[in-house]
């Protein structure tokens, strides 16, 4: 009879180690956060866009600011957003109010993609 209460609480502490494991209370790692407003902002410079991947929340602004030398444009692959041309030091800000994910390049140089993806 001792032996057999051993043994259940060697299998409920085993249980309860697995629980503990497979749970997580810590925060996750800034790679798998999705932006804040602040951080929204999209570099085209050097002919790319950078960063070239951003997540953000959804209703969260995202501002594409042209810090090349060159005219750019910024337009979405899915029709959602198609800003002006981009002259040096011009901006475009658009609001996403979708979840999904929003392909993007520059029509005068098609190399140039990016992707926003809204959660």
């Amino acid at each position: 009879m001792k032996n057999y209460h051993i043994l259940v609480l060697v299998a409920l502490a085993g249980a309860m180690v697995m629980v503990t494991g497979c749970t997580s209370t810590s925060n996750p790692s800034p790679s798998s956060v999705a932006s804040t407003a602040s951080q929204n902002n999209v570099s085209v410079q050097n002919y790319a866009f950078s960063p070239s991947m951003l997540t953000i929340q959804k209703g969260a602004n995202v501002t594409w600011r042209n810090d090349d030398s060159v005219q750019h444009t910024i337009v979405s692959d899915t029709q959602a957003f198609t800003p002006p041309t981009l002259n040096k030091g011009d901006a475009y800000t658009f609001q996403f109010n979708n979840t999904g994910t929003y392909p993007y390049h520059c029509s005068i140089h098609t190399y140039m993609t990016g992707t926003i993806a809204v959660v």
